[in-house]
């Protein structure tokens, strides 16, 4: 084994073990998502860490000259031994002290195997030593370590008569190692800063389609409920039996809302006509008031992210009509662009004040609030790419969402 091919061999193995377990030992540090491809890339590093190990300690102890088990050579043994042990150490203990004090006693181990053994092979020691330290510890600790190392190297073998070329090449190995360390440390960094970004963004996807499902649905179902208890109080049992049908309606709904959401978080395409002209069923079935819906240019199915987005829009300016404004003439438009769908909801002033079903609020040209329904949609909208407003029209109010797909 050449000087340069140990080197090369030491630094990927030693490289590979430490980034391997500093990923399964620093995940609750950083905050990082832990994944099952973490785990096995970490044993996998683990292991070719191993290999090697196990290559150099064959190496040092049945290469010629054999050290012999007296004097000078049973030093070497001793200290082989030392070294694969603090080794082993390095690669599969967990916990920044423990992996220090073996990053040392390696080093040091490899240090005094280089003043006693001529076979080129101890530095190798030294080299993994340097890699660890550079993945385990903080990065000013590792370079400062990584320098003593490098100028006790170059001194140990200049001492033994190796001339420059040697000690030039360790030292240089040394000094490539942490910065490759340092790259390679930022990468994974990177890395695990997206996959947390990427697992926030998802937290907050779930966030908002809990809230559109259980806010619309839960929030129907407790008025009807209500609504119904008290005209119970009232002896008024036939009205109240179509409430608590209704109440139902709104449970069964509420379940193929949820599975419509699942659907839409498994990327399943959205049929946004078909869904947007439910809802105006629903609101004409419910307040007998009129709701149209017009579609323009050729419809598509969607992507799940675009459609789930205008639905929502719909679904969140409808409920807002029944809640500000019931009875008010309702009119939807789905319009198919080239390279966006616009969805608008417009609606006129009730018919009259007190066009509201039982236990509605029938307050006349009442806009939309800005609570979270509208904030949730804006956001929605934009993380999708498009655009969203909502603003007086007239006597009504007026929602448009414009979404690329």
């Amino acid at each position: 084994m050449t000087t340069t091919n140990a080197a090369a061999a030491t630094t990927d193995a030693a490289a590979a073990a430490a980034r391997g377990t500093a990923v399964t030992g620093r995940v609750a540090e950083t905050g990082g998502v832990f994944t099952v491809t973490d785990t096995a890339v970490a044993r996998w590093r683990q292991a070719r860490s191993l290999v090697f190990l196990a290559l150099l300690t064959f190496a040092m102890l049945r290469a010629d000259p054999r050290p012999a088990p007296a004097g000078r050579g049973l030093a070497v043994i001793a200290l082989v031994a030392v070294a694969g042990v603090a080794w082993l150490a390095m690669t599969l203990r967990d916990g920044q002290q423990p992996r220090a004090a073996a990053i040392a006693v390696c080093g040091a181990a490899g240090l005094a195997l280089c003043a006693l053994d001529t076979r080129g092979y101890a530095p190798c020691y030294l080299i993994a030593a340097g890699t660890v330290a550079v993945a385990a510890l903080p990065v000013a600790v590792a370079a400062a370590g990584t320098a003593l190392a490098a100028a006790g190297l170059t001194a140990v073998l200049w001492a033994r008569g190796a001339g420059w070329t040697e000690p030039l090449v360790w030292a240089g190995s040394l000094a490539l190692v942490t910065l490759l360390g340092v790259v390679r440390r930022q990468r994974d960094e990177q890395a695990r800063q997206a996959r947390t970004v990427a697992a926030l963004d998802e937290r907050a996807r779930l966030a908002r389609e809990i809230h559109d499902v259980l806010a619309h649905s839960l929030s129907a179902l407790s008025v009807q409920l209500e609504t119904a208890a008290a005209l119970l109080e009232k002896d008024r049992a036939a009205d109240a039996a179509v409430l608590v049908e209704r109440a139902g309606r709104l449970a069964r709904d509420g379940l193929t809302e949820t599975r419509r959401a699942v659907g839409a978080l498994r990327g399943d395409p959205v049929p946004l006509g078909e869904l947007v002209g439910a809802l105006a069923d629903g609101y004409r079935a419910d307040l007998g008031a009129p709701a149209d819906v017009t579609v323009s240019g050729t419809p598509r199915p969607l992507d799940a992210e675009p459609g789930l987005a205008l639905f929502r829009t719909a679904q969140e300016a409808l409920t807002n009509v029944r809640k500000h404004a019931p009875g008010s003439a309702v009119s939807v438009h789905v319009g198919y662009g080239g390279a966006a769908v616009r969805l608008t909801v417009r609606n006129s002033a009730p018919a009259t004040p007190d066009a509201a079903p039982p236990g509605g609020h029938g307050t006349r040209g009442t806009p939309p609030p800005g609570g979270h329904g509208l904030a949730g949609l804006r956001e929605r909208v934009a993380l999708a790419g498009g655009t969203f407003s909502a603003a007086p029209d007239g006597d009504g109010w007026l929602v448009d969402a414009r979404i690329p797909g």
